[in-house]
């Protein structure tokens, strides 16, 4: 009598994993293609996942069979032949995201005029130039964060501090310290 374990390996992981491998290959064949690509991509995406998991839970579950292809020469090569061809590939084809999220935004403020960007820290341009010379850095209203870093010998994030800080409130004295 088969064992539960074995009986939803094979009624229901390996029909989901055959469905989430198709899904997985046609959605990547038509985001590979251009086609209906926004269509897709968040489905294949997270099916992708899914589909990792699986696979996982598999490798996991048949450890001691899978450690065996690694005493065969042939396996393990193919092995290490196929994990550095997708690291070559990879490199070579992958650019970095130069667009949206927290990278973009920093990117704006740094190259767009001080006297644009000032107001994100909560300063007007002429405080925000004070804030700099106080910290013996010289700016111009229409210099971008990233050229007065340069000069200052730091980056424009460097510069961004000195501004967020600028904003700060100093701290109340309440006379002498008992």
């Amino acid at each position: 009598m088969p064992s539960i374990s074995s009986t939803i390996t094979r009624q229901i992981v390996t029909p989901v994993t055959i469905v989430l491998f198709v899904v997985s290959t046609v959605t990547g064949i038509m985001l590979l293609l251009h086609w209906n690509g926004n269509l897709v991509r968040f489905s294949h995406e997270w099916l992708s996942v899914g589909f990792s998991a699986i696979g996982l839970w598999h490798l996991a579950r048949n450890w001691a069979a899978f450690l065996q292809y690694f005493k065969r020469n042939v396996a393990l090569s193919a092995f290490v032949v196929s994990v550095a061809g997708s690291l070559v590939f990879t490199a070579m084809t992958g650019t970095p995201a130069s667009t949206g999220g927290p990278g973009a935004m920093m990117r704006a403020v740094a190259n767009a005029p001080l006297a644009t960007v000032a107001p994100v820290f909560g300063l007007d341009p002429d405080k925000a130039i004070q804030a700099l010379k106080a910290a013996n850095i010289e700016a111009q209203p229409g210099e971008s964060l990233s050229a007065i870093g340069s000069r200052a010998g730091m980056n424009a994030v460097g510069v961004a501090n000195i501004l967020t800080a600028a904003k700060q409130p100093k701290p109340a004295s309440n006379g002498p310290a008992s």
